[in-house]
């Protein structure tokens, strides 16, 4: 028995949102990286990066497996689409932050409003601007780095 529509669209996203992860492991685990506010340090010894990678190996093809199976197909994604989608995210996530949002985490210092509340406001621009360009949406430039 096979799978119905419904069924074989969760398969599908959850094998899909899976492979996309182990991408992304993969790239964290061939090397270390450096942000502002992060540090990944990739301290794997030979044997575990090589093992690791043969699992994902292993990951990928059962994957393929199953898309045979199941006869589940690729999705042709937009990166725009991706970088509008992970901009939105982290827009959200940076709204949480702003100082009269943080008076679940205690009592907020008022001065923080005019201290915190200018640079997340100049982020959220720059996230904006981010997606618009994203989109191709030529007056996104507008804002001074």
């Amino acid at each position: 028995m096979g799978l119905n529509p419904n069924q074989k669209r969760a398969v599908t996203v959850t094998l899909r949102l899976l492979e996309e992860r182990l991408a992304d492991i993969e790239r964290v685990i061939a090397a270390d990286e450096r942000g502002i506010l992060y540090e990944r340090v990739a301290s794997f010894t030979p044997a575990q990066r090589a093992r690791m990678n043969e699992l994902i190996s292993a990951l990928r093809e059962q994957i393929r497996c199953a898309a045979e199976e199941f006869h589940l197909s690729r999705e042709s994604q937009s990166a725009a689409r991706y970088v509008v989608g992970t901009v939105s995210l982290l827009w959200e996530s940076v709204e949480e932050i702003r100082a009269r949002k943080l008076k679940s985490y205690g009592k907020v210092d008022p001065q923080l409003k005019q201290t915190l509340d200018p640079i997340l406001q100049r982020i959220v621009r720059l996230l904006l601007d981010l997606t618009a360009t994203a989109q191709g949406d030529a007056e996104s430039n507008d804002f001074q780095i």
